[in-house]
């Protein structure tokens, strides 16, 4: 008798525990999860990007997740504050700049070191040799998933007076929004500024900066056309972002979910951006739209190039080295992963 009731408890409890498995199951497929995106800006190219990834993301889970996309200028940052604002979960996803965050993670301006690639193709790849690494480097960091690699145009100096020679650069006063790029124009005699991005036409307007970095394309975007007059450079460079998940917002996903959101954003950003060239076009476009809107190109001397690349090397690299000494991934520093992973591609090594 004892037996039969063990059975039968044994029975309903069996029943109550596939009941609640499929309870949960239908809660699962039919809960929202509403997250919260931080870009750089809704003026530059990337944009319209994390809107189809979104939208994406959207319809191809059944509308269970919704990205609210939203600016730094909107939330009043600059971007130094992302890898506090991802880490933390004040937002579930970030377009992570390597430049903004080089303060607290410096090991992430590896590819932003200016100068360092020769050419386009050789910048594309050192950005997806390097992705996995920087997961890790997130993941450990920041607290945040990586799901895609993308990246904007060569960098031009939009410039109020001419620079033709070196000393066109003494005490010019730049605005850059990298610590290695800071390190370039001081090395250069010029007066380093960091300024957030939505500032400079203003700033430029008012005589408070006589030059300021930044891509091709977004600084036509910006209208920079209208309070600079020549266009300099540019330097070859493809700054980075990081598409990025906050790990808290991650592990609470389902997993179905959790693939849609990577894939789509490989798919979407990365695959279009990098490895179908649309960065290529956007930096074309860049060079092609200032000078229809009167800007002066003025491509740099035999002189600044190798003064810019002299400086890389003596002032940059170095600097750079120092100041990420003190992050490792899988156990080695700047200059260990610099030389295993940047070094083939560009053909040297850095430190002793």
């Amino acid at each position: 008798m004892q037996g039969h009731n063990r059975q039968g408890l044994i029975g309903i409890i069996l029943c109550i525990v596939l009941v609640m498995g499929a309870l949960a199951t239908t809660v699962a497929a039919d809960a929202k999860y509403k997250l919260k995106f931080v870009g750089i800006s809704r003026a530059v190219d990337t944009w319209p990007y994390w809107e189809k990834w979104a939208k994406s993301v959207n319809e191809k889970t059944g509308g269970q997740v919704e990205i609210e996309l939203v600016s730094l200028p909107e939330l009043g940052f600059g971007g130094v504050e992302l890898i506090k604002l991802i880490k933390t979960g004040v937002v579930d996803v970030a377009e992570i700049y390597g430049g903004y965050v080089a303060g607290e993670m410096p090991l992430m301006e590896i590819l932003e070191l200016p100068g360092i690639f020769p050419d386009p193709e050789t910048a594309k790849q050192a950005i997806l040799a390097w992705k996995p690494t920087e997961a890790k480097l997130l993941k450990q960091r920041a607290n945040a998933e990586l799901l895609a690699m993308a990246a904007y145009p060569d960098q031009a100096i939009f410039s109020k007076k001419p620079i033709k020679t070196l000393e066109d650069f003494r005490g010019l006063k730049t605005r850059v929004h990298s610590v290695a790029l800071s390190s370039l124009v001081a090395g250069l005699g010029g007066e380093p500024l960091s300024l957030a991005f939505a500032e400079v036409y203003t700033a430029m307007e008012r005589g408070t900066v006589d030059a300021a970095f930044t891509g091709t394309k977004p600084g036509y975007d910006q209208r920079w056309y209208e309070v600079t007059k020549y266009l300099v450079g540019p330097i070859s460079m493809r700054p980075h972002v990081a598409l990025s998940v906050n790990r808290k917002t991650w592990k609470r996903l389902p997993e179905e979910i959790r693939k849609t959101m990577r894939e789509e954003a490989i798919t979407i950003v990365e695959d279009k951006v990098l490895r179908q060239g649309e960065v290529e076009v956007w930096n074309r476009q860049g060079l092609d739209n200032n000078q229809e809107k009167g800007m002066e190109l003025m491509p740099f001397s035999p002189e600044l190039r190798a003064a810019v690349e002299k400086t890389l090397r003596e002032v940059v690299i170095p600097d750079w080295i120092k100041r990420a000494k003190n992050q490792k991934v899988d156990g080695k520093g700047p200059q260990e992963l610099f030389n295993e992973i940047i070094a083939p591609l560009v053909g040297y090594k850095v430190g002793s």
